[in-house]
């Protein structure tokens, strides 16, 4: 697939042993960017469908947690979205 040229190439400059540190951080911070975005494109201030469920908001309940965490634990359960 890669020519001897392109391995050799690839092994100079991109595996050096200094590297991978810089390479598991980087890697570390696009999981957990894509963790949080994940999270905050499930809340229920985001509006996907206008026509089907303008606003998703009005279903959640008194006793349904929307937060990330509850250190207090108030609520009885976690409010998920059932519909887009």
């Amino acid at each position: 697939m890669f020519s001897k040229a392109t391995k050799i190439y690839l092994k100079k400059h991109w595996y050096r042993s200094e590297l991978i540190p810089i390479y598991a951080i980087c890697g570390g911070a696009l999981s957990v960017c894509a963790y949080f975005a994940s999270r905050a494109l499930k809340n229920p201030e985001v509006v996907w469908d206008k026509q089907n469920n303008p606003y998703p908001w009005l279903h959640v309940q008194q006793n349904e947690n929307v937060k990330l965490m509850d250190p207090n634990n108030r609520f009885e359960k976690q409010w998920s979205r059932d519909r887009l």
